[in-house]
């Protein structure tokens, strides 16, 4: 068969092919082996009939298909065979030109992935602003151990104080009409928390258990429900009970109740040694973040949207398994921050071709390096399994799937990247930051997280881009 490559782009090649007629032929006759089996004619066995009667039963055509889809992968093949440095990427667009009694002439259109053009990815010499560690970090993280443990006690007759906790019924409503997330029982609001609009929680300061309070307010602007942004409110509130927080106080016998310590200095001790620990893996993932992002930099990569357009699949779907935990659909979401799933999709896009680069760069070095996964590698990743799950390795193989499998090998492949980006590279600290000198240890190629969706109380203090 006749065959030429023609590049339409950086991205997009196109492999224009012609069978004669005795190619075309020969086509058809490997199609009607393949598939004869599928057709009956009266008189013959099934898949004993001659090609020429099931065409006359079944249409000439009936084997065209899978004829041209045969010259097809054959051609791609030989291509692909001819040229390794082509990175196919989708599915091959095959298109019908000419078929007459000359024969069949058709091309492939054909997504490519052009060759990375790697910068420096070695001996690197890069400054990074790490994090360093505070004794007021100790203190926060205690305040957070103290609010864990605080409990509010409803005073009867108290009036109610910044500070303090109201459970309230209330109701909202725009020109008197009651809006959607308006309405809410036995809500617990934290007076002073700015958790709801405007100067909501301030009005309802001096009020006691029993009373009703009528909440005039106004919606931000930019506030997330486009139906509301802008738009006076009133709430009516009935105030159904007034509770004081008791705070723990610090000391030896906290630190028995929040754990195992003798007295609060072992307490305090644990909780530095947890906070340097946290920060360590922070700075690790800084030093990550700093070699990638000078690689990334200084390497010439083209990314197919097609690429951008896979990337962007996987961000919506995460994002969707997401919301779907907080029991929220994604186009409710989109609905209620007052968009579409279209354009939040559209959003992505910068993060989606900010992966593919880097998934990109990944690939090329590990080429270049030729970093392979050892078979005792993956097997004594299949040990830990089976130690941790207490059953055999052999159990572990055989109840892995494929796509676990592939799970494990990918991971094993990028500690070894990783490793070989920490031996070959320093990041050091910048003046004014911990001095300490770190190397890469893992790599993350998709940092983004999707935000948390805001309840639906459409009294909260929340805007589009909350």
């Amino acid at each position: 068969m006749k065959q030429t490559i023609t590049k339409k782009s950086e991205t997009e090649i196109v492999i224009n092919f012609s069978a004669d007629p005795q190619e075309w032929e020969q086509a058809l006759d490997k199609a009607y082996d393949s598939k004869r089996n599928n057709y009956t004619v009266q008189g013959f066995r099934k898949g004993k009939a001659p090609r020429k009667m099931v065409e006359q039963n079944y249409g000439d055509s009936v084997f065209f298909d899978d004829a041209i889809v045969a010259l097809a992968q054959q051609v791609y093949s030989d291509v692909l065979n001819k040229d390794n440095t082509l990175d196919p990427i989708g599915e091959p667009d095959l298109k019908i030109v000419k078929f007459d009694s000359n024969g069949i002439e058709a091309n492939i259109t054909l997504n490519i992935i052009p060759p990375v053009k790697l910068g420096k990815y070695k001996g690197l010499k890069l400054e990074a602003n790490f994090v360093e560690f505070k004794d007021e970090m100790v203190d926060d993280e205690i305040k957070h151990a103290q609010q864990h443990y605080t409990e509010t006690k409803t005073v009867e007759g108290k009036v109610a104080e910044m500070g303090d906790t109201v459970t309230i019924d209330f109701v909202g409503s725009v020109d008197g009409v009651e809006f959607d997330g308006g309405k809410a029982t036995d809500y617990d609001l934290v007076l002073g928390s700015k958790s709801f609009v405007d100067t909501f929680e301030q009005q309802l300061v001096g009020t006691k258990a029993g009373e009703h309070k009528t909440v005039n307010v106004q919606f931000p602007a930019d506030y997330g429900a486009k139906t509301l942004a802008g738009k006076k409110a009133v709430f009516e509130c009935d105030v159904k009970a007034v509770k004081v927080a008791e705070i723990p106080e610090i000391n030896d016998e906290f630190a028995k109740k929040v754990g195992d310590f003798k007295n609060v200095d072992e307490f305090k001790k644990e909780v530095a040694e947890q906070i340097k620990h946290r920060i360590s893996h922070e700075n690790e993932h800084i030093v990550q973040d700093t070699i990638l992002a000078s690689i990334v930099k200084d390497s010439t990569i083209i990314v197919p949207d097609i690429l951008i357009e896979q990337q962007l699949d996987v961000l919506m779907r995460d994002m969707q398994q997401r919301l779907a935990y907080q029991g929220i659909q994604l186009e409710d979401y989109a609905n209620y921050v007052g968009t579409t799933v279209e354009a939040l999709r559209e959003e992505r896009k910068e993060d989606a071709k900010s992966i593919a680069r880097t998934k990109l760069v990944f690939e090329a070095i590990i080429k270049a390096e030729n970093i392979k996964v050892e078979e005792k590698e993956l097997n004594a990743r299949f040990e830990e399994i089976a130690k941790i799950q207490g059953k055999t390795t052999e159990q572990v193989k055989k109840d892995l799937n494929q796509h676990r499998i592939e799970h494990i090998y990918s991971d094993i492949l990028m500690n070894k990247l990783t490793k070989f980006l920490a031996d070959n590279n320093t990041v050091t600290a910048k003046s004014g930051t911990d001095d300490t000198k770190a190397k890469k240890q893992t790599t993350k190629t998709n940092k983004t997280e999707e935000k948390t969706a805001p309840k639906k109380t459409c009294a909260r203090k929340t805007t589009k881009k909350e």
